[in-house]
């Protein structure tokens, strides 16, 4: 039998291990781990306009929230892009959870490498560092008049059409490529 301070002690040092991963070490994926409040969600599925049939995109999905989110309050397909491999599998984990793995797929892909050809509504709360990217990534490969919202963050050189909840909505296409 192990004794209760040697146990104990395991245990500690296995949560502890987990925050590092989650809070440092997850940085080497792209980002570190800010949940999106219940508000913000339902603020961009607002702004998306999202509607039974839709697909959106999450770019940088995490434990895949929103993903659920949407997928449940607004019944649409969600895709979501996650490359940390721990954060995906317990995205996928929850979504079988909830019953949602035939409205919800979750790509071990880093959201750059995404192809937004075909997409229409785009969901992310990312690092500030990534905003430039992503402005270049959206404005080339998206359609004219996709939806865009970004929580916290801004693209640097795009104007938001709307924000709520400091959540704010870009409609791509020419009025969108005006300097904030």
């Amino acid at each position: 039998m192990v004794p209760t301070h040697v146990l104990e002690g395991w245990i500690l040092w296995a949560f502890a291990a987990f925050l590092v991963y989650l809070f440092l070490f997850s940085l080497v994926w792209g980002a570190g781990y800010y949940p999106t409040s219940r508000r913000q969600l339902a603020a961009a599925a607002a702004l998306l306009q999202l509607e039974d049939g839709d697909t959106v995109y999450d770019l940088g999905s995490g434990f895949g929230g929103a993903l659920i989110f949407f997928a449940k309050e607004r019944r649409v397909q969600a895709v979501g892009a996650e490359v940390d491999p721990l954060r995906r599998a317990v995205s996928l984990w929850k979504i079988r959870r909830h019953g949602l793995s035939s409205r919800v797929t979750v790509l071990r892909k880093n959201l750059l490498d995404v192809d937004l050809r075909g997409s229409e509504k785009v969901f992310f709360f990312l690092s500030p560092l990534l905003m430039r990217k992503l402005q270049e990534k959206v404005g080339k490969e998206m359609p004219a008049g996709s939806l865009v919202v970004s929580v916290d963050h801004r693209f640097p050189d795009w104007k938001p059409k709307e924000s709520r909840e400091n959540v704010h909505l870009y409609v791509v296409g020419a009025d969108a490529r005006v300097r904030a």
